[in-house]
């Protein structure tokens, strides 16, 4: 997945691969090129220190199909890597989401739509290699406008599913599913 938004940057930043900000440049190029009613978000985080480096990107689009009814996709990528003398561990792992979202109200959304993250990939020094199993959800959520602008309440009904490993294993090594309800209020400051 690295390697796929690597390539998109390099070939989205073809005119402006000798200035410094590539990355930042072919954001704002995909960004200036998608039509008015698209909304394009690319966040790259990352933590850093002594013996440990983390870093997650994601790229949403939100996508209007007519007046009340929209497309919100996202892709993301996580990896991190620590490392304490003879001791070393990385672990990486990406999804992607598709939720179709019908506005209700000015105020009140609902979207039905699925995600799925690929198999955590965690590998150590000491021989360990240990993949968690790829997972699916399926999920139902009501948005509805929160205190100010950027900030919203999202009740989500969900079933998340892991592959099997292990048929006589835990409910988790069995596949088997956990379904939620979640409350969240979420804001952007």
């Amino acid at each position: 997945m690295k390697k796929l938004f690597l390539l998109l940057c390099a070939v989205f930043s073809i005119n402006c691969m000798a200035e410094n900000s590539w990355l930042q440049n072919s954001v704002e190029w995909i960004a200036d090129s998608l039509p008015e009613q698209t909304s394009f978000n690319f966040d790259s985080e990352g933590l850093g220190f002594q013996g440990c480096k983390q870093s997650e990107y994601q790229m949403r689009l939100s996508q209007s199909l007519s007046e009340n009814f929209q497309l919100d996709t996202s892709v993301g990528y996580a990896k991190g890597k620590l490392h304490w003398g003879v001791f070393s561990q990385k672990v990486s792992m990406y999804e992607w989401s598709l939720v179709p979202r019908y506005q209700l109200s000015e105020q009140v959304s609902f979207g039905v739509g699925f995600v799925s993250q690929s198999e955590v990939s965690f590998k150590t020094t000491q021989g360990l290699v240990f993949d968690l199993p790829r997972n699916t959800e399926w999920l139902a959520a009501s948005r509805i406008q929160g205190l100010a602008d950027n900030h919203y309440w999202e009740l989500k009904v969900s079933s998340q599913k892991w592959q099997a490993s292990d048929n006589s294993g835990t409910w988790f090594e069995r596949g088997e599913a956990d379904n939620k309800i979640n409350l969240l209020y979420s804001g952007y400051f």
